[in-house]
Parts: structure tokens; sequence; C-alpha cells
């Protein structure tokens, strides 16, 4: 991809593309984040609810050829902190973490997970379920389930692993 191809495809010159994008990383990542739509905020008052739910958006995400595609090259630019990578993590992943964050501590406050859950190593395992899925071509748009199961498996260990739940 280069300023030039897009300029042309536009039909456009590139100066006009540099004077919305100062540079090509702004121009990739503002069309990357209008592929991703924002993502879910669900508060249905059940922590597994809202998890399933936000889980199943992710997994429709990815398995889709357009936003499931642009994942693992963004994953190898995140990984080497590129500008690119640091523009993905801020705009994309950035915003379905703190989501997922807000249901798990819901739930804690609710006396639905243990006091003691590590909100972030959670977030880790049943989004990284995802993600390794389509990193190694086992996601399957067909699959829908395996955004239930995932959460429930989580849900299961934490709160055997979790101090007294109400």
């Amino acid at each position: 991809m280069s300023v030039e191809g897009v300029a042309a495809r536009a039909g456009v010159g590139k100066a006009t593309i540099y004077r919305r994008w100062p540079s090509k990383e702004d121009l990739v990542i503002d069309a990357i984040t209008q592929v991703f739509a924002e993502p879910p905020r669900p508060d249905t008052g059940s922590a597994r609810d809202d998890l399933v739910k936000m889980v199943r958006e992710l997994h429709v995400l990815m398995s889709s050829s357009v936003t499931g595609g642009v994942f693992p090259p963004m994953a190898a630019e995140v990984a080497r902190s590129s500008r690119l990578g640091r523009l993905y993590a801020e705009r994309v992943i950035g915003p379905r973490r703190a989501g997922l964050a807000e249901a798990i501590r819901r739930g804690v406050q609710r006396g639905e997970l243990p006091t003691n859950t590590d909100v972030e190593l959670a977030i880790d395992m049943v989004v990284g379920t995802i993600l390794l899925r389509r990193l190694t071509h086992r996601l399957k748009r067909s699959d829908a389930a395996v955004a239930e199961r995932a959460v429930d498996l989580l849900l299961g260990g934490l709160r055997d692993s979790g101090d007294s739940v109400r």
C-alpha cells in the first residue's frame, strides 16, 4: 500500500491525501478504525451475559475476512511497538479491553466474581482464545458458541480459584 496508490484509487492528488492524513500510518489506522465498529458496552446485570455479548462481537470481527484479515499484520505491528501498532492498540484493542474490564469489575462489585479477580489476566484469557484461533486458522464463523464456551470456562475457573462469592 502506498499513498500514491490510495490517491490514484480515490482520483485525487497525493497532496489531498496528506492534507487529511499527515502520515501513511494515520491513513491506515483511520481506515482500520472505520472497519471496526465501536465495541459494545452491554450492562445486562449479568457479568456472564455482558462478556458473552462482547466476546461474540470479537468472534464475528475475527472470523470476518475483512476485519479478521487485518488482525495478523496488526498483531505484528503491535509486537514491534511501531507507531502503527501503538495506534492500533490505542484505537482498536484498547476500547475492547476497557469494555471487558468494566463488565468484569461490575461482576466483582455485584458478587458474581471473586474480589481477588485479576481483571487483566481474565481479559487476556478470554480474548486470547479468540485471537489464537484466528492466528492459527481454527476460528470458524459457524462456531458461534465458541464465545459462550470461552466465557463459561473463564468464569468457572475464576469462581473455583477465587475467595468467597455471594
